[in-house]
């Protein structure tokens, strides 16, 4: 497989990434990493980090999204590194989380950088997806 039909083929897994979680396709998200793959969530600040391997944890670790009414995460720049054994990327997203409250419906807003390294197998698959929030804002939905 040559560079371009690599970074095509990683590129649609991190958007395929999205669309599955923002479906709640919990068992379809997991089954996008190698079956040992790693998920590491890194709040940054004082909260702790999070690390969940393989895939029935990690379908386990999608389920506090359903406390939103509706997510949106949007695939922004990727880039990819071919330096190494394995292939890696670095891809923004912002992921919009609607909920609501006694005084209406607000958004929690995440700016996320995913680090990314990837397996080749049939196809390729998250090795480990290292989410880091770089910041959030929680405002009501609509300003």
């Amino acid at each position: 497989m040559d560079a371009l039909e690599t970074r095509l083929a990683v590129r649609e897994l991190a958007e395929r990434y999205a669309s599955h979680v923002d479906r709640r396709r919990d068992v379809a998200t997991a089954e996008l990493f190698i079956e040992d793959g790693t998920l590491v969530i890194e709040w940054g600040g004082e909260q702790a980090t999070t690390t969940v391997r393989g895939r029935a944890a990690i379908e386990a670790a999608m389920k506090p999204l359903d406390r939103y009414r509706v997510t949106q995460h949007v695939i922004a720049n990727q880039l990819v590194d071919f330096s190494g054994e394995r292939v890696r990327a670095e891809t923004y997203c912002t992921a919009s989380h609607v909920y609501d409250t006694a005084e209406g419906p607000r958004v929690f807003v995440m700016r996320i950088r995913y680090l990314d390294t990837f397996a080749h197998d049939d196809e390729w698959r998250f090795a480990q997806r290292h989410l880091v929030v770089d910041w959030t804002e929680d405002r009501p939905l609509g300003v």
